[in-house]
């Protein structure tokens, strides 16, 4: 017999996995801007930083709570 999920864990999973779709999404647009400004090297740079920091937190795993 199987329950219904009602555990902590169903929705961090489902929290996580949001945050992962706008860190995908927030990339996507970044990479996208930043071949459309090649002409601002200063723009580019902060681009290239936030770019970076997203592909950082959506490698890093899930923090495990007990």
């Amino acid at each position: 017999m199987t329950s219904a999920p009602t555990g902590k864990s169903d929705a961090d999973s489902i929290v996580i996995d949001m945050r992962r779709q706008k860190l995908t999404m927030i990339l996507d647009s970044l990479k996208s801007l930043r071949g459309s400004i090649e002409d601002r090297p200063d723009l580019v740079y902060w681009i290239e930083r936030a770019i970076a920091e997203a592909e950082a937190q959506l490698e890093e795993p899930a923090p495990q709570s007990h």
